[in-house]
């Protein structure tokens, strides 16, 4: 049984109603035994969120209908029944049909009437429900049987038959419902197998070469099985999926890499509008918020091309305003950029300029005595401060507040022999130049002050420190 959470959210992005308007619209006709009163919601897939587009109250037969004089969009729909719990149906073309279930056991006991297209999802659904058991318990079986090889070899044999029985019973279906929103289901749902390379066994680095060209088959065509035309693929979850999947654990995780991808991936939705529009939507969320160090140059480069380049006709000034703002704050300290020069004084009224320091590696490190995460991470700095300092390593603090005698008070207690600097008129404009909204924050620079690196733990740079000063 799944469970369904209303959630109340705004969305940045619009959701098509209907691609055009039909007399004839949709009656969906909904008998549940064992339900006598309440309403049932008719609820969608968008993307990995799920949203409520009609209601309907079941009488004291369990009998309800959703109605409307406006077709559908296709895609995956949710009828959820007062609990939350709910069952999927498929809305396509055929928007007329009935569907009669018990309350107590939705899935076993679904049948439609008047939609074969129906029919084939449930009878997917409950074929892939015994497909994930079967495989559960071989995984156990596997994990029990590590130490007997010629039983493990045994138990992954079986593992490739029940793969490629679901791989057989995809190919049935697909060739069965050819042209509907179920077999675009099934072929979105299957992952690209890169061709058999030519590689000899015995050629230098064969490891890296296989890699390689798995990796660069996937790199260009993961999303060979996706139909970017097909809008119905958005209501439901198997885009979002790709996705994740495609820029978290296929692409290596390096702007360089993620950029031309991106851009190539939102270049591809342009088949559909509203595909265009949910793409360009969901990765400039998706980079404007990660937490991997980089990724927010690839919001830069995408915001850029498409939000400030006047493609994304949906967004309003407010909107374009916001990211421009986060472009402007973001674009001066990209990691590979060479980080913006700074000439401040210490507490004495001595000047150092950034770009002077001679140094194999540099840490600009904005921070606050006052701060409780600085007392934390301050001390663990100097202690990495004080084991690199003689190998090339060099600190360029810089306190972010104004009163003198507090900072010198800390820095004489706590012995900070690095450089220690200030902007006592804050005239430097170092919260735009490094984007400092919050305390602390270290940036690594190499020697010619590119960005390694920035906003990590100590612990993550004592490992960058290891590498860069070997």
């Amino acid at each position: 049984m799944k469970k369904f959470f209303l959630i109340t959210l705004t969305l940045s992005l619009m959701v098509f109603a209907s691609a055009f308007a039909q007399k004839n619209g949709y009656r969906i006709e909904v008998k549940i035994d064992g339900l006598t009163q309440g309403d049932l919601l008719l609820g969608y897939h968008f993307g990995d969120k799920k949203y409520v587009k009609d209601t309907a109250t079941v009488n004291s037969k369990g009998f309800a209908v959703f109605e409307g004089d406006t077709l559908l969009p296709g895609g995956i729909y949710l009828v959820i029944l007062p609990e939350k719990n709910y069952f999927e149906v498929l809305v396509d073309k055929n928007q007329k049909f009935s569907v009669a279930t018990s309350k107590d056991n939705l899935l076993e006991n679904l049948k439609f009437t008047n939609s074969s297209e129906n029919e084939g999802f449930i009878n997917y659904q409950r074929f892939m429900i015994d497909m994930q058991k079967q495989s559960k318990e071989l995984s156990e079986q596997l994990k029990e049987s590590l130490s007997d090889s010629l039983k493990a070899n045994a138990i992954r044999d079986k593992m490739n038959e029940l793969n490629n029985k679901v791989l057989a019973y995809w190919d049935e279906v697909e060739a069965n419902y050819k042209g509907t929103l179920l077999a675009a289901i099934i072929k979105a749902m299957r992952n690209v197998e890169a061709p058999k390379h030519n590689i000899a066994k015995d050629t230098p680095k064969y490891d890296s070469l296989v890699w390689a060209h798995n990796y660069n088959y996937n790199r260009y065509h993961f999303f060979d099985n996706i139909d970017f035309s097909d809008a119905r693929l958005l209501r439901t979850p198997i885009l979002e999926s790709k996705i994740n999947v495609y820029f978290d654990r296929v692409l290596l995780p390096m702007p360089d890499s993620i950029i031309p991808a991106a851009i190539e991936l939102i270049e591809k939705a342009k088949a559909n509008k509203e595909m265009f529009q949910y793409i360009l939507s969901t990765l400039t969320n998706k980079f404007q918020t990660s937490e991997r160090m980089g990724m927010d140059g690839v919001f830069v480069a995408v915001a850029e091309k498409y939000y400030l380049g006047g493609q994304a006709w949906w967004a309003d000034q407010k909107l374009l305003d916001k990211i421009a703002e986060r472009v402007k704050a973001i674009k001066p300290n990209i990691i590979g950029n060479i980080a913006p020069d700074l000439w401040l004084p210490n507490p004495n009224g001595k000047y150092y300029r950034l770009s002077d320091v001679n140094a194999k590696v540099t840490v600009a490190y904005f921070w606050d005595p006052d701060c409780s995460h600085c007392k934390k991470v301050t001390p663990e700095l100097k202690k990495v401060y004080e084991k690199y300092k003689g190998k090339g390593f060099e600190v360029f603090a810089v306190y972010t507040q104004g009163d003198q005698p507090k900072w010198m008070e800390y820095i004489k207690a706590n012995e900070l022999t690095w450089i220690n600097v200030w902007d006592p008129t804050f005239s430097s404009n170092f919260r735009n130049l490094y984007d400092i909204y919050a305390t602390p924050v270290i940036y690594v620079l190499d020697k010619n002050k590119k960005i390694l690196a920035k906003r990590i733990s100590v612990e993550t740079l004592e490992k960058i420190l290891e590498e860069e000063l070997k």
